[in-house]
């Protein structure tokens, strides 16, 4: 059964979803506040976590960055209140798999999960070949690993997932509504900037190529190519 970890201050809230939750068939651990998320993941490790942003004690975003230090492809899912463009690029920036604003349909809160899940799924699935290998880059779809001559790369779940989707089709051009489909399990939507977060995050992880040869090339209005050969 998939455990789910909630934190969030607002109790009724945290009740319902947990209702809500349970009710899909997850197992759920409901927690306050920051402090206690950090506290949890000291010798527990659920498959996902749900965590809201204002919070007394810890806010979210503290929160994200001391746990991404200890569980860099734990998967995140972000819920705030504050829905602007500028916190969910925050959010992002930060190592958050996704983010949902409240209120939010319950509907679309399962969806979410689900697709989450399924991501983690499809990449400890065996694949032909379980580790791709270029120019020095190596990523092991096994153990959701990323490495550059030997030294591990610090990338999230989910931008690790859109990095292996785009290393296993290099030269491909690939669409963002592929992107969002076959890597965020969702359609994608106009001014949705979660894509170009994750891949400005996964541009800055990415140790400098051989030949000063870009991994990924945007082509402007279509999508993206990873670059195999000069």
């Amino acid at each position: 059964m998939t455990k789910i970890c909630l934190v969030d201050d607002d109790t009724m809230l945290r009740e319902l979803i947990v209702e809500l939750l349970e009710l899909e068939g997850f197992s759920v651990d409901a927690l306050a506040n920051g402090e206690e998320c950090i506290e949890y993941l000291s010798h527990t490790l659920p498959d996902l976590l749900i965590l809201d942003v204002m919070m007394p004690k810890l806010n979210g975003w503290d929160t994200l960055k001391q746990l991404r230090q200890t569980h860099p492809i734990l998967p995140v899912l972000m819920l705030s209140a504050k829905g602007d463009s500028t916190d969910k690029v925050l959010g992002l920036e930060l190592g958050a798999d996704d983010y949902l604003p409240k209120p939010f349909d319950d509907r679309e809160l399962i969806a979410r999960i689900r697709a989450m899940i399924r991501r983690q799924g499809l990449i400890s699935q065996a694949t032909v070949s379980n580790h791709i290998k270029i120019d020095g880059l190596t990523l092991n779809s096994s153990s959701q690993q990323a490495s550059f001559d030997g030294v591990l790369l610090d990338f999230t779940s989910t931008e690790f997932s859109l990095l292996l989707y785009l290393a296993e089709h290099t030269t491909k051009l690939i669409s963002r509504e592929e992107i969002s489909l076959k890597v965020l399990g969702k359609r994608h939507q106009a001014f949705d900037r979660v894509i170009d977060m994750h891949l400005s995050n996964i541009r800055k992880k990415l140790p400098k190529r051989p030949h000063d040869l870009p991994w990924i090339k945007t082509v402007h209005g279509r999508g993206y190519i990873f670059i195999m050969h000069e």
